[in-house]
């Protein structure tokens, strides 16, 4: 095997790992500290589940449907070195139904009165001027009520 060829492996395999190790820290969180505040004893969490690193100044859109009569959680945290996220539920036409920057929450409860699909959005607040921005996993959990 030439040497170019063996440095690509390597580097993929580095690229690969340090994915693993993220990935791992963000289900982590899902499960520490996004179940915490879905508060499993009243809501089921989705088997599908929104965990990804995000830096200061990111932000990122999730689409998801909701079912008419379902009382719902929606569940937005960040790891500790995170600063507070902020999280807007908005419908196709980007009408607000929540917004965290009012309510100061991690969370949302509502109760869906119709068939719907909604975006939920997070932004990462910027890093102050002169600090490096932090990256840390951000999750998002959702759950309905039994």
């Amino acid at each position: 095997m030439n040497l170019k060829l063996k440095h690509i492996i390597v580097a993929a395999l580095l690229v690969f790992l340090s994915f693993s190790s993220a990935n791992a820290q963000c289900i982590d969180l899902v499960k520490t500290k996004g179940f915490t505040y879905l508060d499993t004893s009243k809501y089921i969490p989705e088997a599908r589940f929104n965990s990804l690193p995000l830096r200061e100044g990111d932000d990122v859109d999730i689409y998801k449907s909701f079912f008419k009569g379902r009382n719902y959680r929606i569940v937005v945290v960040g790891a500790e070195n995170m600063p507070k996220l902020n999280f807007k539920v908005t419908n196709f036409q980007r009408q607000v139904l929540y917004d965290s920057n009012i309510t100061k929450e991690e969370s949302w409860d509502f109760a869906s009165d119709k068939n719907q699909n909604l975006i939920i959005s997070v932004e990462v607040p910027k890093a102050e001027k002169d600090k490096k921005p932090q990256s840390g996993c951000i999750a998002v959990v959702i759950g309905f009520a039994y």
